[in-house]
Formats: structure tokens, C-alpha cells, sequence
């Protein structure tokens, strides 16, 4: 009996060290970054009442850096730890603004974690990303170089107004030289909202063509901050006469948990 359990004692921690090699040889089998801005306005109206509407930022923030592949998944989730005093003081200060977490009552240091957890650790054979400070400063500096709402204004495209995705592209592809992936929300609340903007780079991150790019005459509504009424952007179902006239559907609830799980 004793043998018995010694075998499978020693087969499952044969079985832990093999998913931790195989995540390690995942970190090291990715292609490119994929690094993702998001319009703060078309966040706020898909997540509505969640969102910190009051210090909502009008400008582009960080939604990550990623390892990313050409074909076939992606890597994910490649450790387990966080610890947010690894990263320098003054880099934090320029998190706290460029990269917030838009959703209510949740720190930034959460959306920080979740970052570095699922994208950020499996990026640690590259050079300049190797550990928790280089990947957050490397973010910080890139969303420096790549300050999109100025980018899409030089090019006349300013929000407020609706634009094609082409013309969109087009713009970016001015500044970057490449393609860059354009998505849109397509929630009824913010339907066709430009929602964000992904430059890909090669990992000396130089910027390259993204993959699966969309070319379209399909037009987006690139919305504007209204600072006087925050409630104008929320998108709650009209008045029933019930209590319940306000409650969300479940469908929506399901919907938004599987666009989180493609976006995180």
C-alpha cells in the first residue's frame, strides 16, 4: 500500500512538473505583441453603471501587451505571481494614469495583475520584458510612442464623428507604417463604437502588419466624452413601470463574460 501511494504520489508531481515545463515552452513559442489600447467612452457604455464614470480618462489607455501567435492560440496564464512593488515608483505614477482600471471599485493594481498573470509572464524570454518591472515600464513607454487619440487627430480623425474602418486603418497606418487591428463593440448599448486600437510589433517591438486585419467600408462611431452628463452614457432599458425595469438581462451577463474571456 505504502509503494502504491509513493507511485502516484511521484506520478503527480511528474504529471505538475510536466504542465509546468509545457507552460514554459509555451512562454518561449509566440510570435509577436499585440499591444491594445481601448476608448475609455465605448468601455464605460458596454459595462455601463460599473465604470467609474466620474475619473473616466479621455484619452486612450493600456489595455495590455500581449504574446501573441500568428496562428493557434495564444500563450496564457504562464505564473502565478504578482507583486507590484517590483515596479519603480515613477512607473507607477504613469500607470495610475495611462493604464486605470475603468470598473468600479476595483483597484488598479487588480487590472495590473490580471495583466501580468495571463499575458505578461509568458513574455519572460524576451529581452526588455524579462520580469515584472521591464513588462510594465515597456508598456508605459510604448503607449508614450504610440498616443493614439493624437495620432487619429493629425489625420483629421476626431471624436465626436463616424468614420469607415478603412479610413480608421488608414490613419494609423500613416504613423505605424503597418496595419494595426481595429475593433468595435457590438453591444446594443454602443453598437459599431470604436473600442480599440492593437498595434502589433516583432519582439525587438518594431511595429509589423497585424494579422486578420479588417478592411471595411463598415462605419464606427468614434463617441465624444460628454463632461456635463456622465448618465448620457449609459444605456439602461427604458421604464417599465415595474422595479425590476432596470435589471439586465441574463443573455447580457453571459455575452459580457465571454467578450471578457477574449479580451483578458
Amino acid at each position: 500500500m505504502i509503494v502504491w501511494y509513493a507511485m502516484r504520489l511521484g506520478l503527480s508531481v511528474a504529471m505538475l512538473a510536466g504542465i509546468r515545463f509545457q507552460d514554459f515552452v509555451e512562454a518561449e513559442k509566440f510570435d509577436f505583441f499585440t499591444f491594445s489600447l481601448q476608448w475609455p467612452v465605448t468601455f464605460c457604455r458596454v459595462i455601463k453603471a460599473r465604470c467609474k464614470m466620474s475619473s473616466m480618462p479621455n484619452f486612450w489607455t493600456i489595455h495590455g501587451l500581449w504574446p501573441s501567435n500568428f496562428t493557434g492560440a495564444n500563450p496564457r496564464k504562464c505564473s502565478d505571481f504578482f507583486d507590484v512593488s517590483h515596479i519603480p515608483k515613477d512607473v507607477i505614477t504613469e500607470m495610475n494614469e495611462k493604464w486605470p482600471n475603468l470598473i468600479k471599485n476595483e483597484p488598479n493594481e487588480k487590472f495590473w495583475s490580471t495583466q501580468w498573470k495571463v499575458h505578461g509572464s509568458c513574455a519572460e524570454s524576451v529581452p526588455g520584458v524579462q520580469n515584472i518591472s521591464q513588462y510594465f515600464t515597456k508598456a508605459v513607454k510604448l503607449a508614450e510612442m504610440y498616443n493614439i487619440k493624437e495620432i487619429l487627430r493629425s489625420r483629421n480623425v476626431t471624436e465626436g464623428k463616424s468614420y469607415t474602418i478603412s479610413s480608421i486603418q488608414d490613419a494609423m497606418k500613416r504613423n505605424t507604417t503597418r496595419l494595426s487591428k481595429i475593433t468595435w463593440s457590438k453591444s446594443k448599448c454602443a453598437r459599431n463604437w470604436l473600442f480599440e486600437i492593437r498595434i502589433c510589433l516583432d519582439k525587438q517591438f518594431g511595429v509589423i502588419n497585424c494579422p486578420n486585419v479588417t478592411k471595411s467600408t463598415l462605419i464606427l462611431k468614434y463617441p465624444n466624452k460628454d463632461l456635463q452628463s456622465p448618465q448620457a452614457l449609459r444605456c439602461d432599458p427604458p421604464s417599465t413601470g415595474h422595479s425590476s425595469g432596470h435589471l439586465l438581462s441574463p443573455f447580457f451577463f453571459i455575452a459580457f463574460l465571454s467578450f471578457l474571456s477574449n479580451i483578458l
